[in-house]
């Protein structure tokens, strides 16, 4: 009875997709207006590849970009699916879909798709990929090993690690593991399609929806074959090459980028980011974080949570082990678990007080592997998730330790000293907290915490952010990314229908003008990253007469912030 209610259920769930609402029905008649007429005629033998999915505010991206690529190419769009079929099962659900037409068929279909593709091998390719994990297992002993894995010059090892700890929910890897074996050859599978697939097909341009996971495969492939790859959102626009693999890693080139910037522009941006800070501090909850629910610097809890001692107090703010720990490139150990497992070890070493917090809003399953860290590790001591980073403060933590979390410029604001254990972190540009280049410099560090020295730089605290959250726009596609958010009812409703109506409240034919010619030139400068310099004029400061309000306007003439200079 059980199993017929699920089949049951899962054929409700198919009748509902294909029921367009009206947000999106208005949605995908607006798309066929502006895109269709522009985009009709024969077949075309270049092909543009842009990842199907279901994440309604980046669609609307993709649908600017996908026709802006197809202009320059005069090539067909493609739509693709970011996951293999396991089964024959799956393969005919796959062809049932398409003649059924569901929602983000039709969504796609509206801007020009002219097909869909799924990850199929055939024999051929199911014994290659057989061969390939043979000899991959063989040659896998370490976890440095799976990290640094490369088939043919493509490097997929931190997509391998990332998909299994995701997909599996699991802090680590053990390398003799059924399900990672799974795991490994499923990457394995998707790699030797996409390979074929690319090198057998005139593609132009591939258009993914992160830089990390199995989804990141064909970016990896097109990438060693001088293919452009975009990673774009509702947000952020990236163009990935074998120089630069990761969408967001923009900081490395904060300092030059701050440096050109008019004189005006710089003063108005870094009292706006100390203002933005402060207010983040101060514990408000969204400060250019539209997902963030809780703050972690919040009032005191009323009881003392740092012992009394003249010891060193250590502060550890974890991750979550399970969420792509390679997001920046490698760290100085493989995952999570195993930096927390180092500090452990540490522990041992030291004769320090260690405190571990997590954030206020952990995922499932955090807490037991804290647990079992600290009952393996007594001089460990538990934090509560919601204590307050001003209360740890006040009682003499000396030092925090992240691989590369926010707390690293949030306690940096404070003058607190933190150490990052990865070299490739969003503050690594920077001289306001330490990034150590290896694991042996880093345990150096943590065995003389005496001699530590890091006078902090508030400026460059400020700059940073100005760089992140002020300068790097997020209002490229949108009129106001956060008012959009406020206005549809929070940050996880731009990822259902409700976005389509937003959009066409504000769509004008001017501002259908200002995007394609925004995208045109970020495709034709191929720059790392969309930014102002791609609208028509860069970032100038608008002062008032009668009051001592500024504003920073962007290159589309917008608003970025209301500041005091």
């Amino acid at each position: 009875m059980k199993r017929v209610w699920i089949f049951v259920k899962k054929i409700m769930r198919w009748i509902k997709a294909l029921r367009l609402d009206e947000n999106t029905l208005a949605y995908v008649a607006h798309n066929k207006r502006i895109f269709l007429s522009e985009r009709r005629g024969k077949p075309k033998t270049p092909v543009l590849l842009f990842e199907l999915n279901e994440q309604h505010s980046s669609i609307i991206a993709y649908s600017y970009l996908a026709n802006v690529l197809a202009s320059k190419h005069d090539a067909d769009i493609v739509a693709y699916l970011p996951t293999r079929h396991v089964s024959w099962l799956g393969s005919l659900a796959w062809r049932f879909l398409q003649l059924l037409n569901p929602i983000v068929f039709s969504i796609y279909g509206s801007f020009g798709v002219q097909g869909f593709l799924a990850p199929k091998l055939d024999s051929v390719q199911l014994r290659k990929a057989q061969n390939l994990f043979d000899a991959t297992l063989a040659n896998i002993n370490t976890k440095a090993d799976i990290e640094s894995l490369c088939i043919n010059g493509v490097w997929i090892g931190d997509l391998v690690y990332d998909s299994y700890l995701m997909n599996y929910n699991r802090p680590t890897i053990d390398r003799n593991a059924d399900d990672f074996h799974a795991s490994l050859k499923n990457s394995i599978k998707l790699y030797v399609f996409w390979e074929d697939y690319i090198s057998n097909h005139d593609v132009r341009a591939v258009s993914v929806s992160h830089c990390v996971y199995d989804l990141a495969i064909p970016l990896r492939i097109a990438v060693i074959k001088n293919i452009a790859v975009y990673q774009i959102n509702a947000t952020h626009v990236y163009r990935l090459d074998a120089k630069n693999l990761f969408a967001y890693n923009d900081f490395y080139h904060y300092r030059r980028l701050f440096g050109e910037l008019p004189r005006n522009v710089q003063e108005a941006g870094l009292k706006e980011a100390e203002a933005r800070i402060n207010r983040r501090l101060a514990g408000e909850v969204g400060v250019d974080m539209a997902y963030s629910k809780k703050s972690a610097y919040g009032g005191s809890k009323g009881i003392r949570l740092v012992k009394e001692s003249s010891r060193k107090k250590i502060l550890i703010a974890t991750h979550c082990f399970f969420d792509s720990p390679h997001s920046y490139g490698n760290n100085l150990s493989p995952d999570f678990y195993e930096w927390l497992d180092f500090l452990g070890q540490m522990t041992q070493k030291t004769d320090y007080d260690w405190y571990i917090k997590t954030h206020p809003d952990y995922l499932p399953g955090t807490k037991e592997i804290i647990d079992s860290f600290v009952e393996k590790y007594p001089r460990f001591t538990l934090l509560p998730a919601d204590s307050s980073h001003h209360q740890l403060i006040a009682e003499g933590i000396d030092v925090a330790l992240t691989v590369y979390g926010t707390i690293a410029f949030e306690y940096a604001a404070l003058g607190m000293p933190v150490i990052n254990a990865s070299a490739h972190n969003p503050h690594v540009a920077y001289d306001f907290n330490l990034h150590p280049k290896s694991i042996e410099e880093y345990e150096c560090l943590l065995l003389n915490l005496e001699e530590l020295a890091l006078p902090v730089d508030k400026q460059q605290v400020y700059e940073y952010y100005f760089m992140k959250h002020i300068y790097s726009t997020e209002n490229w596609l949108f009129k106001d990314y956060s008012q959009m958010i406020e206005d549809i009812g929070g940050y996880k409703e731009q990822f259902t229908p409700k976005v389509y109506e937003k959009w066409l409240s504000e769509w004008t034919p001017e501002k259908h003008t200002q995007i394609i010619k925004t995208l045109q030139q970020f495709v034709d400068s191929g720059d790392f990253r969309l930014d102002h310099r791609h609208c028509r004029r860069g970032l100038t400061v608008q002062r008032f007469a009668s009051t001592t309000d500024a504003v920073i306007v962007s290159g589309t003439g917008r608003r970025a912030s209301k500041i005091k200079v």
